[in-house]
């Protein structure tokens, strides 16, 4: 039997919190540079920000090579991944784990790519050594995409050893690190990545509307050939504009502005430090939510987003429901075929520890309510974290 529950109290709470794995919670410090007067995109004034933030972007992304700017979703990032590194005739590997890496399979479709698919069930992670052999097993294959963070499952995939593997066959790499960029070390050149696409309204902590595509320098080559058909997401355009601290199209202005502002704040805590942050927050939240009976959903979980399980007989829509009603927090239910059987909670950006223990007292409120009482999550959740 589920059980649910009959009344719904009315919140009390003044502001609504955001724990989903994107949009997240905009810091204090990000909004105020959202409301400056935006000035006009092709002022002095704005393309010495544009390269400020270009360059900022690179030593996030620990790399040397290139960065563009993009006007759209993290899909759209993607999106130009595909069309500017793939011809008529190239094959490609798909890696699926999840809701995510199914984009990737889908933007092949799209665009009429010869591709593979290598696919494991959701909450698994690729095993690079399944990616070696298909690598061997079929040479014509030129381009790997890969997902670095799964949001739909909040697991983590080990891009490191997957970019080993195709950098001593001559195979590009093209991560989604949409939820991983800031939340886990991906030293992009160090590790061999080629391409690193990401979105704004994650780690990076700005409000969605802007994608950054990243060439490592010994990928700069690679959108120069003939591609797939393209105009919008042409990184040739985007390309020519950067020099002169310029977007090919009207960028989001404002949102440049922030994430300047994101940059700064990331640096001024020390990357390194950020990461550990996010380590720890992943593992408070993980041990709380498994004091209260809740099983972790990913085997190999990330730092960016926990995937639960609710304890039996509790419904995930749920949980959902009541977190947002009564104590107006709001986290994500599951996707596809997950709808119902977890709930997502996000933890990227400026969260702390006191926002843990915050969404794990709303959680023992709710498991209380739907008749499976549990306690000592804020203990469970302090010991990982000072563990971490």
């Amino acid at each position: 039997m589920t059980l649910t529950a009959t009344t719904t109290t009315p919140s009390t709470a003044t502001r609504v919190r955001l724990y989903t794995p994107g949009p997240v919670e905009i810091p204090v410090r990000i909004l105020r540079a959202l409301s400056q007067v935006p000035p006009h995109h092709r002022t002095d004034v704005f393309r010495d920000t544009v390269r400020r933030v270009t360059e900022g972007l690179k030593r996030l992304h620990q790399t040397q090579g290139e960065i563009f700017l993009l006007s759209a979703s993290g899909s759209g990032a993607m999106e130009a991944a595909v069309v500017n590194l793939l011809a008529p005739g190239d094959k490609a590997l798909a890696l699926v784990a999840g809701k995510f890496g199914e984009r990737w399979q889908s933007l092949l479709k799209a665009y009429g790519v010869a591709h593979e698919v290598l696919a494991v069930e959701w909450g698994s992670s690729i095993d690079p050594s399944e990616v070696e052999r298909r690598l061997d097993r079929d040479p014509a294959i030129t381009t790997v995409y890969a997902t670095h963070s799964e949001t739909s499952t909040g697991a983590l995939h080990d891009i490191q050893a997957m970019a080993r593997i195709t950098r001593a066959r001559g195979k590009r790499l093209v991560v989604d690190a949409i939820t991983s960029l800031g939340v886990h070390p991906l030293p992009q050149d160090e590790w061999g990545v080629d391409v690193v696409v990401c979105g704004s309204q994650k780690g990076l902590m700005v409000p969605p509307g802007l994608a950054t595509v990243s060439l490592a320098p010994w990928a700069a080559s690679a959108i120069d050939g003939p591609g797939l058909p393209r105009f919008y997401f042409d990184l040739r355009k985007a390309r020519k504009s950067a020099p002169l601290g310029e977007t090919s199209f009207t960028p989001p202005v404002s949102l440049v502005l922030a994430l300047e502002e994101a940059i700064a704040m990331i640096e001024e805590e020390g990357l390194e430090a950020v990461h550990l942050r996010h380590e720890r927050l992943a593992r408070a939240t993980r041990a709380g939510a498994q004091a209260l009976g809740f099983k972790t959903f990913a085997t190999h979980p990330a730092h960016s987003v926990t995937g639960l399980v609710p304890p039996d007989g509790v419904e995930a829509s749920a949980v959902v429901k009541r977190l947002r009603d009564v104590h107006a927090m709001v986290v994500a239910g599951g996707q596809d075929h997950l709808k119902g059987k977890i709930l997502r909670v996000g933890h990227m950006g400026r969260y702390d520890l006191s926002d843990i223990y915050a969404i794990l007292g709303a959680l023992e409120e709710c498991v209380a309510t739907f008749g499976r009482p549990a306690r000592g999550a804020i203990e469970a959740a302090r010991a990982a974290w000072e563990s971490a």
